[in-house]
């Protein structure tokens, strides 16, 4: 089987692409990087549209009996299906969906929500500082507080905990 070094480079440029365009989105507040939801697709849309004229006008060479395999692979690659694949795998299983403060009698409250990819809620985490206003306080003058319950995908729930005063006071399972 001979390689095919033009695929082979193309498919390599286009991920090294898709990986500075994921990187660059990792340092943009959320609101900015709704840019990408048009600038991905068109990259994609391009690339794929280029790579098939390429393969088209080389089809005498590219899929020879030799190169068939490697070019088939190669332009594989070039798709958004692998950069798809290995970003859900890597993706976590959930993330912070909201957070917040809140001041009550003296304290300050703040507060988590994390959700799953799937959209169900995972858990609510909270907190309680000694201060009141301390939302730009830094984390070490929060406290865990509250009863967190932690639920699965199905909406289950898994485990229970009750904090007071930053101590773990129970845990139901």
């Amino acid at each position: 089987m001979k390689i095919n070094k033009t695929v082979l480079s193309i498919a390599i440029f286009y991920n090294i692409i898709n990986f500075l365009f994921w990187l660059h989105i990792s340092t943009m507040s959320n609101a900015t990087s709704m840019i990408y939801i048009f600038i991905f697709p068109s990259f994609w849309i391009i690339s794929i549209v280029v790579v098939a004229i390429l393969a088209f006008r080389n089809k005498a060479t590219w899929f020879q009996k030799g190169y068939k395999t490697s070019t088939i692979v190669g332009l594989f690659f070039c798709t958004p299906i692998f950069f798809l694949f290995v970003r859900s795998v890597q993706s976590p299983g959930s993330y912070c969906n909201s957070s917040g403060y809140m001041t009550q009698n003296g304290y300050t409250y703040k507060y988590e929500s994390w959700i799953y990819n799937t959209g169900s809620r995972q858990v609510v985490k909270y907190w309680k500082a000694d201060e009141e206003n301390c939302d730009t306080c830094d984390s070490s003058h929060f406290k865990r507080d509250s009863t967190w319950v932690y639920l699965n995908k199905k909406k289950d729930t898994v485990k229970v905990e009750t904090y007071k005063n930053g101590k773990l006071i129970s845990v139901r399972k």
